[in-house]
């Protein structure tokens, strides 16, 4: 079998788009990020890493969805089986909404749970908890969203996923803005900015999915009755299983940052919310060829093309590592001016300044994790990715317990270097066995 023709032009014409639709996630972050921390308060500021990282690990819990569905659709798109594809869509958004309706009801003991680990102080941990209270209302819309997300990078229609992108992005700002610093709402008027934002950009999304799946196909799934057998769903949540796993050890990473800089004080949680906004400017370049990196390699998977297979790594890995060349470049250049953005408060950007040096080699660190995670969830290879991220985890976790107590702040970032360089090695460590194990079946 013969490489493709163009596939740099292939590559971007998926990468392109899906790096501006990667700005999603982060970019609600940074707004409210921006609102309020030009509030005279760096509380707010506090509250906002709190809550904006409980509702996250909330949420992400289920990033699965979109990590499933995506693999799974990339495949079946290989295969040309449009019939597939429209039962593991239709299928994993019965699962996103029916998780969204459980999540509305444990949010009590969720929130209580996540918050005891955190162990911030009461004035951050008050408005935190106001803000997810909002917030949690909009768990259907958001993993609806993220559902469709996936199904859209499986199908290499990464248009209309940054479609959906840019309205959840401009309806977020706008109403961010009017809220906070129009009407002073401060941190509940954040919430609701994000609630009505993530309630429209889910039913674009639905809109979207609708007139792209075959009416016939969708007609025929849902009449079948294997369709609705409990067993075709627990195939699809045996698959994601690991998936959920890996989510919660990633996420479990974050919390354990979050929980470290609450310890440290409400000035080092200001200026870690600040600092970690460069890994979230970073995602949105890895992440675009990451997705470029599922679509084709779940489609040399599903069309059984080593020759192409091979073509998509190395080439995807190349664009990636110039990627994080340039934000490297970009963060030495203009790490102060970005810290500046985000507040004006000068003690919070004193503090900051000393901290830019793990900002700058991290995108160059992070590649690699971002770039064989695409691979592997093109595959679908989900517990190789489970159990790499444990033995990440378990680094991280020893690191903080050595660097934390002796250097402080800088000894949790050294840590965090230490996450994200392991979870590139231990994944790059499985790479050649899972190429030869995915060609063989």
């Amino acid at each position: 079998m013969a490489p493709l023709p163009d596939p740099h032009r292939r590559i971007w014409r998926i990468a392109g788009p899906a790096i501006l639709a990667s700005i999603s996630g982060p970019l609600v972050g940074i707004v409210d990020s921006w609102a309020l921390g030009h509030l005279p308060d760096p509380v707010f500021l506090a509250a906002i890493a709190l809550g904006a990282f409980v509702f996250h690990f909330i949420y992400w819990s289920f990033g699965f969805l979109r990590m499933g569905t995506s693999g799974l659709v990339a495949q079946a798109f290989g295969r040309d089986d449009p019939h597939q594809i429209a039962e593991i869509m239709l299928r994993s958004l019965i699962l996103g909404g029916l998780f969204g309706v459980l999540v509305i009801l444990l949010q009590k003991p969720l929130l209580d749970g996540l918050f005891a680990l955190l162990q911030s102080d009461r004035a951050e941990a008050d408005l935190a908890m106001r803000y997810c209270l909002i917030r949690i209302w909009g768990a259907p819309f958001i993993l609806v969203r993220l559902t469709v997300i996936g199904f859209l990078i499986g199908r290499q229609r990464t248009r209309l996923a940054l479609l959906i992108e840019l309205w959840l992005n401009l309806s977020n700002a706008v109403l961010t803005i009017a809220l906070v610093q129009g009407f002073g709402m401060a941190i509940a008027g954040a919430a609701f900015a994000s609630l009505a934002a993530e309630l429209s950009a889910a039913l674009v999304a639905l809109v979207i999915a609708a007139r792209m799946l075959p009416v016939a196909a969708m007609r025929e799934a849902v009449q079948r009755a294997d369709f609705w057998q409990m067993r075709a769903f627990l195939r699809l949540l045996s698959v994601n299983g690991a998936l959920f796993v890996r989510t919660l050890f990633l996420l479990s990473a974050f919390a354990l940052l979050w929980r470290s800089s609450a310890n440290l004080g409400t000035l080092y949680l200001g200026v870690n919310q600040i600092l970690i906004q460069f890994l979230m400017l970073t995602s949105f370049g890895l992440d675009g060829m990451a997705y470029a990196a599922e679509a084709l390699v779940g489609e040399a998977v599903g069309r059984r093309n080593g020759v192409v297979f091979r073509q998509m790594v190395r080439i995807t890995m190349i664009w990636a590592l110039a990627m994080a060349l340039v934000y490297s470049l970009i963060f030495w250049l203009l790490g102060a001016s970005i810290i500046h953005f985000f507040t004006d408060l000068d003690a919070l950007r004193s503090l900051a300044y000393p901290y830019l040096p793990w900002v700058i080699v991290m995108p160059v660190i992070a590649l690699w994790s971002y770039q064989f995670d695409g691979i592997f969830i093109g595959a679908t290879r989900s517990f190789a990715m489970m159990w790499t991220m444990i033995g990440a985890f378990a680094l991280y976790g020893l690191a903080l317990l050595i660097l934390l107590p002796l250097y402080g702040n800088h000894g949790l970032w050294a840590s965090l270097m230490i996450f994200l360089a392991a979870r590139g090695l231990l994944l790059a460590a499985c790479y050649p066995g899972m190429k030869q194990r995915v060609m063989a079946t």
